[in-house]
């Protein structure tokens, strides 16, 4: 068997569009694939207005849109021959400000799961899989199912409990009255449940995620769905692109350092200070750079400031989100001034400057599927403090008298925990176990390479004549 041959479809792609974490897997991942050599890989997404980069039109097709049709735009990016990427345009759905956020977000992507098997009947490229990436992309399993399409979907879930919805006639013809009524029937039909019925394989971003997604307190009642498949998710824990995040040659810090040469790092953390106006005194230096959500913890954070008041140390937050947490956070400022500082003007290169910066990183959340700023964090020498949840659990360790320790758990997800845990972290500030600590997560691989190979073999599996039913 030759190079498996990968279609990779993704609602985002940094630098083309960018939200979250996503965007970031969409834009390394390929990459990572790539360059295995085992891959050939190409990659397909929206045309946002916002995409900045040379195109080049390929074709236009018509695309089914339940009882009529749109046109595609078939664009490509003319500057990225590592991983060569396609831009189904359609400036009705995509040509606006935004990436998400409308009341038609549904219909949307389901033009790109449309577009995306209309394409391919106007590429030479011809993919042995599909590999769909969260709710956006969940009906292209569908359709190929109902198609002639001699290839395989694998769908990696990225957040199980985002969902999108369209009405059935969209998909009018296509499924048995008893797999409409799973859907959705009588009423709008989801994404996420049509990916998880359909797909020939399924994967999660994280094995304790993997693992999580199996009980109906996370999924909403979606672990029936999965239970009811013959095979099992694979928990492949996301990496991070470590080209691009690496003290010691980030362009963006002021200072590069490495774990075996480290005093560049208190000078980042004295610059970062400065910025932001706190006084000149060495005390630890924690740090969040987070969507603005309930999910990450933030309510928890305010909580135990209250009960770390006494306690000395610096708290920099930054980043965009529900203004209710701005509010929240504003006045955190006003209570402790001198011990908390925001930023709800995102920027990737203040993070960076951040994570150069801190001792200590707060990842409080409730659920977090992988999780990339704990893995940003450690390659910065900032030391985690964590609710074990998800990939936190798999990639933050924390546990008696281990070596290979990089990090401190809570208890529970309470303020009480939060604050004993960074009580505790604070209490190895300046110490040489600390030092360790950090030393074991800046020492770590947290690049794709691991987790590229273990998508080759998914994909070889799901290919494998055996498990073709």
């Amino acid at each position: 068997m030759g190079n498996i041959k990968v279609l990779y479809v993704s609602a985002e792609s940094f630098p083309y569009a960018y939200v979250g974490g996503l965007g970031e897997v969409g834009a390394s991942l390929p990459k990572a694939l790539s360059r295995s050599g085992k891959v050939e890989i190409q990659r397909v997404m929206p045309g946002y207005k916002g995409v900045d980069c040379e195109k080049r039109t390929v074709t236009d097709f018509p695309v089914p849109m339940g009882k009529g049709y749109d046109s595609c735009i078939l664009k490509t990016d003319l500057t990225d021959s590592e991983v060569p990427t396609y831009f189904v345009c359609n400036d009705r759905y995509f040509y606006r400000d935004h990436v998400y956020g409308y009341e038609d977000d549904g219909v949307r992507f389901f033009f790109l799961c449309s577009a995306v098997l209309e394409m391919l009947k106007h590429i030479p490229f011809k993919p042995d899989i599909i590999h769909l990436n969260d709710w956006h992309t969940g009906f292209i399993s569908l359709l190929i199912r109902s198609s002639s399409m001699n290839v395989k979907t694998v769908f990696t879930i990225h957040n199980i409990i985002y969902h999108g919805y369209i009405p059935e006639e969209y998909v009018d013809g296509m499924l048995s009255d008893k797999e409409a009524k799973e859907l959705g029937r009588p009423g709008y039909l989801d994404f996420m449940k049509a990916a998880l019925m359909f797909s020939d394989g399924l994967t999660a971003v994280s094995p304790g995620y993997s693992k999580e997604i199996y009980s109906p307190e996370l999924t909403g009642g979606l672990n029936l769905l999965i239970k009811a498949r013959d095979d099992k998710v694979a928990g492949i824990l996301n990496g991070i692109d470590t080209d691009l995040y690496n003290p010691e040659n980030d362009d963006v810090i002021k200072y590069p350092y490495s774990w075996n040469n480290i005093e560049n790092k208190k000078k980042n953390k004295k610059a970062l200070c400065e910025y932001f106006g706190f006084p000149d005194e060495d005390v630890p230096l924690v740090s969040m750079v987070t969507r603005l959500e309930w999910i990450k913890g933030l309510d928890l954070v305010a909580e135990a400031m209250e009960l770390m008041a006494q306690e000395k140390f610096r708290i920099v937050i930054h980043g965009s989100g529900n203004p209710y947490y701005q509010g929240l956070l504003t006045e955190m400022t006003r209570r402790f001034p001198e011990k908390v500082a925001v930023d709800f003007n995102y920027s990737p290169q203040l993070a960076k400057k951040i994570y150069a910066a801190s001792d200590y990183y707060l990842m409080p959340s409730s659920y977090e599927p992988c999780g990339v700023g704990q893995l940003y964090a450690m390659r910065y020498g900032a030391v985690p403090i964590v609710n074990p949840v998800g990939g936190l659990k798999d990639t933050v360790k924390d546990r008696k008298n281990a070596k290979n320790n990089n990090g401190f758990h809570m208890k529970n997800r309470d303020a009480e925990s939060l604050a004993e845990a960074m009580k505790r972290a604070f209490s190895l500030y300046g110490t040489a176990e600390l030092d360790r600590l950090r030393e074991n997560g800046m020492k770590a691989d947290w690049s794709w390479k691991n987790s590229a190979g273990q998508y080759i073999k998914f994909y070889t599996d799901v290919l494998d004549i055996r498990r073709i039913k």
